[in-house]
This record gives structure tokens, C-alpha cells and sequence, in this order.
């Protein structure tokens, strides 16, 4: 079906910039560092307080779009809907090739990187939000911990070659 073929472009793309850009070690405390910075900037009167007026009138600064990507796609409630979406899709898309092709291999690469993504992403909501530690296996822990900027890139790269290949065995 063409829905769950863009849906699983879609995912994997949005699923892979997030473990490259927000799940960065570096990402997150840069975003944290350049929101947290004082305005060095600011009107003051004679008496050493901010002038309200120049407070309205100053224009807004942005610390970058890098700082409003790693922030926006920070946020722990987009991770779970993308998480959740991408693992489902990445199992229609098990079943569901594009358009004839074979089942199960037809669709394999893009269904295999969002049932990871999806995998990796609600295991990390589900760590944060729980007291309990999960006992993971070494190989899943290795990956889970320092390979997800390389699960991105395989996210991206699975979306990009799906997008441009469609009909493509594996693909």
C-alpha cells in the first residue's frame, strides 16, 4: 500500500535525524548551553534596571536552527509517537510490500530500520520513565547505548534509497 511505503520514508527519516541530531551526547547539553545564556544585550537605565519598553521593541534572537532542531526533535512526546508509529509501520511493511512486490523481503531494509528505531526509541522512553533497570543482552546494550548515531545514518540512508528505489528487491 502507497500510505504505509511514504509513512515508512517518513518515520525513518524523522526517526533517523532524531537518533543524529537529539540523541547526541553533545546535542542536548549544546541546545541546553546556548537556551540557558543571558542576554548580554539588554537596555539597562542609568539605575541598572531594564527598560521595559526597549524589552517589547528589542527583536527576537535565535540561538540557530541547529539549537531549534536538536530541541524540537528533543522532545520525549515526539520520540514516543514517532516510536510507536515506526515500529508499527516498520511490521506493515513486513506484510505490506509496495505495490505487488514479495512479502517479508520485498520492503526489508526500511521495515528493519523502523522496527529498530521504534524498538530503540520506546525502550528510551520506557528507561527514563521507569525505577526498574531492563537487563538487556551485551550486543542490544552496545548498540543501544553507543550506536545510534550510526542507527540514524542507517534510518536516513534506508529512507533516502527507499524513496529513490522503490520497486528495488530488499528496498
Amino acid at each position: 500500500m502507497l500510505q504505509f511505503y511514504f509513512l515508512s520514508i517518513l518515520l525513518n527519516l524523522v526517526a533517523g535525524l532524531v537518533f543524529i541530531y537529539a540523541m547526541a551526547d553533545d546535542g542536548l547539553e549544546a541546545a541546553e548551553e546556548l537556551s540557558d545564556t543571558p542576554d548580554a544585550d539588554a537596555d539597562l537605565n542609568p539605575d541598572g534596571e531594564a527598560d521595559a519598553l526597549s524589552e517589547k521593541t528589542k527583536p527576537v534572537r535565535t540561538a540557530g536552527i541547529k539549537s531549534a532542531a536538536v530541541s524540537f526533535l528533543g522532545d520525549k512526546t515526539l520520540q514516543l509517537v514517532v516510536g510507536i508509529l515506526s515500529f508499527l509501520t516498520g511490521l506493515m511493511k513486513l506484510l505490506s510490500p509496495i505495490q505487488y512486490d514479495i512479502a517479508i523481503i520485498g520492503d526489508l531494509v526500511p521495515a528493519l530500520a523502523g522496527i529498530a528505531a521504534g524498538a530503540v526509541l520506546l525502550l528510551d522512553w520506557y528507561q527514563e520513565r521507569s525505577d526498574s533497570e531492563l537487563p538487556l543482552p551485551e550486543v542490544i546494550l552496545t548498540m543501544y547505548t553507543s550506536g545510534r548515531k550510526y542507527l540514524g545514518i542507517f534510518c536516513v540512508i534506508a529512507a533516502v534509497l527507499h524513496f529513490i528505489f522503490p520497486r528495488v528487491l530488499f528496498l
